[in-house]
């Protein structure tokens, strides 16, 4: 894959209270794919206008804002754009106490300015988005329930995009991704850190969650029918095999979450299961999915090699893979120790293209011992 420069959208509610009714915008206002919707100095005049914008999703060029907003003298050194890393936590943060709110009045509300904000995450995100899910510390499993839900959505949005979904049909994927087990987020959390089974009266819960899932967004004034039988269907496989009601035909919208979800949950580790290294989670889906093309887009878009797994090179030294590369054997990478397996100083990055650099195996997290900074690789 190759990487070019993308412009970074925010969503348009961060810097909606610059715009005035009868002010010319000061900057473009874009889709979710950064296509120029409204040019700046366009003038709207009345403020339904502006609020318009705001309920439709929109976004805005970071580094176009940056340019239009007034330099104070008293603003000699500029503040550094926010990092990505601290962006995620804050979804996560925000999911957490949405999933425990479904009776707020501004719930699906909020929920919605979440999704627009992941949507708005572009490709140069892409690695860093791929690598916190692969590198996730898994031992607070409190807040499983949040850091799962935004793990499906954060790759059913990638897996979108690759696939060529609309705007509007990608939006409704994300809201059904971060939604699919609000019927059941108190027990999904429990399970996380239960070593035994789930009881009986646990799996009726778990059996019953999506369509419990669907009543409380109902209840909340959702009427996307789309996002709803998204999360209706989510455990539901081909041919009757899922769950809650053996459905022949379940929609490609649910299927897609779906194999997000059994992907997503092979890398995480729960009490007394281990996580899955990324290769051999890959090869499950695949075989399991039939070669279905969503399970193979879903691979094609991670890698071989994602971001966030560890490998050995030919040089003998340890390295993370940071960011996918022109093929899916050769990404980039950032070597932690030397050829004896003493620690960088700092990680070097390291082109795996390169036959002296060329990945030769991939390494288990427990062999690994050395402590990765997402920042530091991606500042």
């Amino acid at each position: 894959m190759s990487h070019t420069i993308a412009m970074q959208l925010i969503s348009l509610d961060q810097v909606f209270q610059i715009l005035k009714p009868g002010v010319p915008l000061p900057f473009g206002v874009r889709d979710a794919a950064g296509r120029l919707l409204l040019a700046k100095g366009l003038v709207l005049h009345d403020q339904a206008k502006l609020l318009e914008l705001l309920n439709r999703g929109m976004f805005v060029d970071t580094e176009e804002v940056k340019r239009s907003a007034p330099v104070r003298e008293s603003e000699a050194v500029q503040r550094p754009l926010e990092r990505f890393s601290s962006r995620w936590d804050a979804f996560l943060r925000k999911l957490g106490l949405l999933l425990q709110a479904p009776g707020d009045p501004s719930f699906l509300k909020q929920v919605r300015e979440l999704v627009v904000q992941m949507a708005g995450c572009t490709d140069s995100c892409t690695d860093q988005m791929i690598f916190l899910i692969v590198r996730h510390d898994y031992s607070q499993t409190n807040r499983y329930t949040e850091v799962h839900s935004l793990h499906v959505a954060a790759l059913c949005h990638l897996v979108s995009r690759r696939l060529g979904w609309s705007d509007a049909r990608r939006l409704s994927l994300i809201g059904a991704a971060l939604t699919m087990n609000l019927g059941m987020a108190n027990l999904q959390a429990k399970l996380a850190g239960q070593r035994t089974p789930p009881t009986l009266p646990q799996r009726k819960e778990i059996e019953a969650h999506p369509l419990v899932s669907v009543e409380l967004l109902r209840a909340a004034g959702l009427k996307d029918e789309e996002w709803l039988l998204a999360v209706a269907q989510h455990h539901e496989c081909p041919g009757g095999g899922g769950y809650p009601q053996q459905m022949q035909e379940p929609g490609e919208m649910s299927q897609l979450i779906r194999f997000v979800d059994s992907f997503t949950a092979k890398h995480s580790a729960r009490a007394g299961r281990a996580k899955q290294p990324a290769q051999q989670a890959a090869r499950e889906l695949y075989s399991q999915s039939g070669g279905n093309p969503l399970a193979a887009a879903l691979i094609k878009e991670c890698g071989i090699y994602p971001p966030g797994c560890f490998v050995k090179l030919a040089s003998g030294e340890t390295a993370v893979v940071t960011r996918r590369g022109v093929t899916a054997k050769e990404p980039l990478v950032a070597a932690l120790t030397n050829a004896q397996g003493e620690p960088m100083a700092r990680p070097v990055q390291r082109d795996t293209a390169q036959p002296a650099r060329a990945i030769v195996a991939t390494l288990a997290d427990k062999d690994v011992t050395i402590q990765v900074s997402v920042d530091q690789l991606y500042s």
